[in-house]
């Protein structure tokens, strides 16, 4: 008994760590969920500081439209909401060309009516995108919450691997700034006080 019991924990471990289809993301043309989970694990200030990128693995999702194009999911465990996370690659991932997920057949509905290129889901816009389209800030409409969620597409199709961090957009660095400089003053302010 004692046996099976190990065996059958192996087993589940086993399926539980082999993959599964990441639900932050619709069923968009050929995918059932998202090609890439980025999980926010830090943030200040309103902006995504570290987090982890993990692609799927059972089954993997092809590009959405069936050319290069990968559906992105956002999991925000940073404890704090989010306002904005850049994302930088050696890839133009923000060169978009027009076939993202809310223009393919099926699409999610509920898109960014805004965004003219079909790329933005629901409460999701980008900015800062450099000309060669590898850097570029996905903002989130009213802030990301804790242990929310958001998707949107980017180009190309993707790997873990080719998404790291960007550097933040002048203006989320400005608000940073003032923040911190805001902290100080008090701090100086509180230790004159006393």
């Amino acid at each position: 008994m004692k046996t099976f019991l190990i065996m059958c924990i192996a087993l589940c471990t086993v399926t539980v760590l082999s993959g599964a289809v990441i639900t932050q993301c619709p069923p968009v043309g050929t995918n059932t969920g998202c090609g890439i989970l980025i999980t926010i694990t830090s943030a200040s200030g309103g902006i995504a500081g570290s987090f982890t990128v993990i692609s799927a693995t059972n089954p993997t999702q092809p590009p959405y439209e069936a050319a290069e194009d990968t559906l992105i999911g956002v999991l925000n465990n940073s404890g704090l909401t989010v306002n904005s996370l850049a994302l930088s690659s050696t890839t133009d991932i923000f060169g978009f060309d027009g076939d993202g997920p809310c223009t393919v057949t099926p699409n999610p509905g509920n898109c960014n009516a805004a965004d003219p290129f079909g790329y933005a889901g629901p409460g999701v816009t980008f900015s800062g995108i450099n000309a060669a389209g590898t850097s570029g800030t996905v903002n989130f409409t009213g802030g990301l919450p804790d242990g929310g969620s958001r998707w949107f597409g980017l180009e190309e199709a993707l790997t873990a691997t080719q998404i790291s961090p960007g550097a933040p957009e002048p203006a989320s660095l400005a608000l940073f700034a003032s923040g911190f400089a805001g902290l100080l003053y008090l701090a100086r302010r509180r230790r004159g006080q006393r």
